[in-house]
């Protein structure tokens, strides 16, 4: 097979033997590319994606640790006046800002959130939930931006 190879060649003209040449480094550049390049970049994109989102996941995870760590708020659940007015004071004082804010009754409300940092946002769950208001339902939805959206309805417990 290979002596029938090495017999076409070198029948061929000097052109045809300079493009069959170009023709077959190119092809084993597409072969390399695609057999070899990409597999291995593929994978180191998928280590990368896998170190950030472990790194993200430890830092919530820390967030969340510490903000559990530190001691109570004193101030007792009952002298919470309005919920949802609370929700805005403590939003606007941590920097986030509610898209919607809605009372749903006594001692529970309703907001959403369009772009909060995941950390932050779970430091403040973390704090409401030492003085007693805690999430009845919440939806946390990762963005490309690298941040999150939020719906929750939050509830006043014990008082």
């Amino acid at each position: 097979m290979t002596e029938a190879a090495k017999n076409w060649f070198i029948a061929l003209s000097r052109r045809e033997q300079i493009l069959v040449g170009v023709a077959g480094a190119l092809a084993a550049g597409v072969i390399a590319f695609f057999l070899i390049y990409r597999p291995i970049y593929d994978l180191a994109t998928d280590a990368k994606r896998s170190f950030y989102e472990a790194t993200m996941q430890s830092g919530r995870i820390e967030a969340k640790a510490q903000a559990l760590s530190m001691p109570a708020d004193r101030r007792p659940a009952a002298a919470i006046a309005a919920l949802d007015l609370l929700l805005a004071s403590e939003a606007a004082e941590r920097g986030f800002t509610l898209d919607s804010n809605t009372a749903q009754g006594p001692g529970r409300a309703e907001i959403a959130i369009g772009s909060a940092r995941s950390t932050a946002f779970l430091g403040w769950i973390a704090d409401l939930e030492r003085r007693g208001v805690v999430p009845e339902t919440l939806v946390i939805r990762r963005m490309d931006n690298g941040t999150v959206s939020v719906s929750a309805r939050l509830i006043k417990v014990g008082g």
